[in-house]
């Protein structure tokens, strides 16, 4: 395993990319070479507060290339600018690790593919549930045949933090994509993953419900009467993680972002709060995912069957069990998880510096990464216009 430290470039640095920069300025195999976003009092603010004044800062991916010239880039914008940051790291024969989704649109995505391929294969796509005991395990045991051939598959997310996600960018399919990628490209990567097979169709309902706007309720919650007591508001919220002082978020208002404190009815949004979706795939696979982020729980679950036995699994638990048809030979098999997203985000960037450094294949080159955001666009455009969509409609 080699010792050398890789020096890396963290680029967007919101609420994904500080927690990045965070683990990389700590990390033993890494030199935090820069960091760029182009909200510079934000991105002062989060140097300050955790003692990294003296890493270069820089407003472009160009300017970060051209004066600190780092052997690596974290890719950690809002989700449709990845591509403008990763196709130009990857032209300066950069390594490059991007955060999921892979992008928002085909296009997007076919740019990196394209910018990956002519660059030799330098891109590490951030999949982190993969890395996951859950899904790493679960995906051993089908290989392994461990419920014979696979029949169907489902998944489902219920998120509490996605409430969240009405006032910041998710919301609005401008910079992510709406929840059937920004947040989904998680679970349809683990269906496509797990059945083993291309996507052939999806059908997907969804619906905005709770948090539809209100008249009771201003833009803002400072400014609203329930501000201390609404379970939804900016306020209630941060006491409840007991977090004090100045958030990153807040920061960011001097530099042009919205308010931190958007009402979460009453934001501006183009995305659902809850859907379902299914997928055909092309060896007869069937499957479907819920996502829910009205929920006051968080957790994922997972659950394969096939001809010879079903796993069932939680991302919130510590052990996947695996029942036979005959239920006398059925077996739990536990799991040893720390870390965020079940345990995956532990192992990112190990991974990646091994990657880098011609220690280790990738669990997900950009192709494969694709196909997530390809399944998320047919989500999209089945709920948009309930009805079926083929995956040959929304891309190769």
């Amino acid at each position: 395993m080699s010792d050398a430290k890789l020096r890396v470039a963290v680029v967007g640095i919101g609420g994904r990319g500080s927690w990045a920069a965070s683990q990389l300025a700590r990390h033993p195999r890494y030199t935090l070479a820069a960091l760029c976003d182009i909200n510079a009092p934000k991105l002062r603010f989060f140097q300050h507060k955790e003692g990294l004044e003296d890493v270069p800062a820089t407003a472009s991916i160009d300017a970060c290339l051209r004066d600190v010239d780092p052997e690596a880039v974290v890719v950690t914008t809002h989700d449709a600018a990845h591509a403008a940051v990763a196709v130009p790291a990857l032209e300066a024969g950069k390594f490059v690790f991007v955060e999921k989704p892979l992008e928002t649109t085909a296009e997007h995505c076919r740019a990196i593919v394209e910018a990956d391929r002519a660059a030799g294969g330098r891109t590490f796509v951030g999949m982190n549930l993969r890395f996951a005991p859950l899904y790493a395990t679960a995906k051993r045991l089908v290989d392994q045949g461990a419920v014979g051939r696979v029949l169907t598959i489902q998944a489902d997310e219920f998120y509490d933090g996605g409430r969240t996600y009405f006032r910041r960018w998710n919301r609005l399919r401008a910079f992510g994509g709406g929840l059937w990628i920004t947040k989904a490209c998680h679970d349809f990567d683990i269906l496509h993953w797990m059945a083993g097979a291309k996507p052939v169709s999806v059908y997907a309902i969804d619906a905005l419900t709770h948090y539809e706007a209100r008249e009771d309720a201003p833009l803002h919650c400072a400014e609203c009467e329930r501000r201390e007591t609404c379970p939804d508001g900016f306020y209630t919220i941060k006491k409840r993680a007991g977090i004090e002082g100045k958030l990153l978020s807040e920061a960011a208002v001097d530099g042009g972002d919205p308010r931190p404190d958007l009402c979460l009815f009453n934001a501006d949004k183009d995305t659902f709060d809850h859907g379902i979706a299914t997928v055909d795939f092309a060896n007869d696979v069937l499957a479907t995912y819920t996502c829910n982020v009205v929920a006051g729980f968080t957790d994922r679950r997972l659950r394969i069957s096939g001809t010879q036995g079903t796993l069932d699994g939680s991302l919130a638990g510590k052990a996947l069990l695996l029942r036979k048809r005959d239920p006398r030979a059925s077996e739990e098999i536990s799991l040893e998880v720390s870390g965020g997203h079940g345990g995956g985000d532990a192992l990112l960037f190990d991974e990646f510096h091994e990657f880098a450094t011609g220690q280790r294949e990738p669990r997900v080159r950009p192709p494969e990464a694709m196909v997530a955001v390809l399944m998320g666009l047919a989500a999209t455009r089945s709920a948009d216009e309930d009805r079926r969509v083929t995956m040959a409609e929304v891309g190769p």
